[in-house]
């Protein structure tokens, strides 16, 4: 609106000027081409009157004006900025005499305006002179008094490349009412970002402006694709829209399609619809009381922008009472089209990783300090009961820091970063698990009740790339989980010796529930591929192992578990399971060669003192050396009869001889009565190799 003021009070200005030269000069085209030189020393624009000039005189002069141009910046896309077909204008003279500007009639025919930005957010409507800045009202009693205001025919255009904003607008009537009395009304139509446009504005009437104190009512209703704005209220100062309170309703398919429209980087959503109260004190403008849905997620709180240069600056404290995880999949670049959002399995040929682009230019738009909570947390799989972060972006640089999820039993917190000022996005993360609960990832399931424990653990990775995807897949880094006591269903963990479709159909018979020692996953990241360093469970009954690759760029899977039981068990194949495919679609399977042989445990666990001990120090487990995991260390680095680690911690003093056996050939002197029974005698925790508790 600002804009638009100015350029009428410039336009009205031309007008008086003719108006007093018309006193003075019987050629009234030359009165024009002296009225357009003066109004391009105003502007430091050149204007131009192509067209004749007619005066009609009376106490109240009728000025026709034909073919008006004013021309572009050098740097804009065409040559002029405005054209104008034909201006008439009603003058009152003796309130002029007096130093009042009073139009009672203005009509404008086929008006093109072009307002348009450079790739270094200058605008065109900036101009140079003081004298034109001066013409511009900045208070109420400097707006011309108006009456009946139209405009037929009209087109205005919008240009800005920094956002993708490309508007062009129809206005065919502004303002009804000879008296000045009627609302002032413009529509327009046209597209922005591709799609439709419709633009729809009723303000109070021109003579409002002047005339009286009264906040001055405002009804702007705007259409863009699916996107709906309403702005109902009023303005205290309406020539510098200052003093706003506005009701705000915002209702889309994605909140990310405002962008153009405000400026706001906003994350991809589901359908959403807000309310809030939009006020405006000096530079500031704030939304306050928001209140609404996003997806089906309620969303509160309250936000600002504050108009900043090289960037705007948007401040907001945001909460929700219930969230839906899903909701915020477009901070990690997941896109509510995907199945995965829609409750349905992936197809076998799609990818489980988020592959939608990361939109560099939108996070160099604003700046961006942004707080939020969500609790009752609705999410597959993870028990999750609250969701914090704060979100702070600088030149297309985010930090979140702290990023916490609270779960039922423990948490997870870090920290994540994307800097996406250069050419390539690039991303850190570093994420701790603490103590967070086995338990209710059972809820609900017969395996609930027997299974307790709690795991610790630590990601970190670096990557870089165009999608969430792409950075995974050239990550590096290392990602780490420690189990450190609890207990799990026997049925699970036997079940893991064989074909796992077989197992459950056969599984039968009680199900005891089998102290976990210590469970340790252990995954170097290079360029995208996870190895595993160290891969086991150790329980009392039985020791689960193996090898793991996984390669996040193809998302195929390769991976050899064997389960090794301490006792007798009907289920006690020894034969291992093999996983390949890909993340959405695994394949298991168990090894060609049959049954593994004797001590197979003590080849496919690897549990060594070197890349065990090394990935304590990464995470946290507040176990320290007497917790189970650090028995399981100095089992680990107790030598065998050739002087290496055994590498089967946590194996029965039977099997252990069967290994020894196996690999050398001929009994290596440990039995019942010797080795390992001293050595657990000499040791102040006690191994278990019985089963024993420790």
């Amino acid at each position: 609106m600002a804009r638009v003021l100015r350029w009428v009070a410039i336009i009205f200005s031309g007008l008086v000027v003719l108006a007093v030269a018309a006193f003075f000069m019987i050629d009234w085209n030359r009165a024009g081409d002296w009225a357009a030189d003066r109004l391009t020393q105003m502007t430091g624009r050149e204007f131009a009157i192509n067209g004749d000039v007619d005066i009609d005189w009376s106490w109240s002069p009728r000025i026709t004006v034909n073919d008006i141009t004013i021309a572009n910046e050098p740097w804009g896309t065409e040559p002029l900025m405005a054209a104008i077909q034909r201006v008439e204008a009603v003058v009152r003279i003796p309130p002029l005499l007096r130093g009042r500007l009073e139009l009672p009639e203005v009509s404008v025919t086929r008006p093109q305006v072009l307002l348009e930005m450079n790739e270094q957010g200058e605008g065109n409507w900036n101009l140079n002179s003081a004298p034109a800045e001066a013409a511009t009202p900045t208070e109420r009693e400097d707006v011309p008094v108006l009456g009946r205001l139209v405009i037929a025919d009209g087109e205005l255009t919008f240009r800005d490349p920094t956002k993708d904003v490309n508007v062009t607008s129809r206005v065919d009537t502004v303002g009804q009412g000879g008296d000045g009395e009627g609302n002032m009304n413009i529509k327009g139509e046209g597209t922005l970002a591709g799609k439709p446009l419709r633009v729809e504005l009723t303000a109070g009437p021109i003579l409002m402006l002047r005339e009286t104190e009264e906040p001055y009512p405002v009804d702007l209703r705007v259409e863009a694709g699916g996107t709906k704005v309403a702005l109902v209220g009023t303005f205290k100062e309406p020539v510098q829209l200052q003093g706003a309170d506005l009701k705000l309703d915002l209702s889309g398919p994605n909140l990310a399609e405002i962008f153009p429209l405000f400026g706001i980087p906003t994350p991809v959503t589901d359908a959403y619809s807000l309310a809030g109260q939009v006020r405006r004190e000096g530079n500031l403008w704030q939304v306050e009381n928001l209140a609404g849905k996003v997806g089906q997620s309620d969303l509160s709180g309250w936000m600002s922008l504050e108009p900043k240069e090289p960037r705007p600056l948007i401040r907001a404290e945001l909460a929700s009472n219930t969230l839906r995880l899903e909701d915020l999949g477009g901070l990690v670049g997941v896109s509510p089209g995907d199945h995965a959002k829609q409750g349905e399995p992936p197809a076998a040929d799609n990818k489980l990783l988020p592959d939608m682009p990361i939109e560099t230019e939108r996070l160099k738009a604003a700046d961006m300090d942004v707080s939020y909570k969500g609790g009752d947390v609705q999410v597959p799989v993870l028990p999750l009961r609250e969701v914090a972060f704060r979100l702070r972006l600088e030149n297309g640089r985010a930090i979140m820091d702290p990023l916490q999820l609270q779960a039922e039993i423990g948490r997870i917190a870090g920290r994540a970063m994307l800097d996406g000022s250069g050419e390539i996005p690039v991303a850190d993360f570093d994420i701790n698990i603490s103590g967070v609960g086995l338990k209710p990832f059972f809820a609900g399931t017969r395996f609930e009740n027997d299974t307790e424990g709690t795991v610790v653990g630590r990601v970190r990775l670096k990557g870089q790339g165009e999608s969430l995807a792409a950075i995974l897949g050239q990550s590096n880094g290392e990602m780490a989980m420690v189990i450190d006591s609890g207990r799990m269903s026997s049925l699970l963990i036997e079940a893991a010796g064989v074909d796992i479709a077989e197992a459950l159909a056969d599984l039968i018979g009680d199900d005891e529930a089998v102290p976990i020692r210590c469970g340790v996953w252990d995954m170097g990241v290079k360029q995208g591929v996870m190895q595993s360093r160290a891969f086991v469970l150790d329980t009392e009954d039985t020791n689960i192992g193996g090898n793991l690759t996984l390669n996040l760029k193809s998302e195929e899977i390769d991976a050899r578990i064997l389960a090794e039981p301490k006792d007798a068990s009907p289920l006690a194949a020894r034969v291992p399971v093999t996983v390949g495919g890909t993340l959405t679609s695994p394949k298991i399977g168990v090894e060609a060669e049959g049954l593994a042989a004797r001590g197979a445990a003590a080849v496919v666990l690897g549990v060594v003192a070197t890349p065990l001990a090394a990935v304590l120090p990464f995470i946290d487990t507040g176990g320290g050396e007497n917790s189970p995991c650090g028995t399981l260390i100095r089992e680990a680095k107790k030598p065998g009869a050739d002087g290496s680690p055994t590498g089967n911690a946590g194996a029965s003093e039977k099997e252990q001889e069967s290994a020894d056996t196996d690999e050398g050939g001929e009994e290596s002197g440990n039995n019942e009565d010797s080795g390992n029974e001293e050595d657990s005698g000499n040791s102040d925790d006690n191994s278990g190799n019985d089963g024993e508790e420790n």
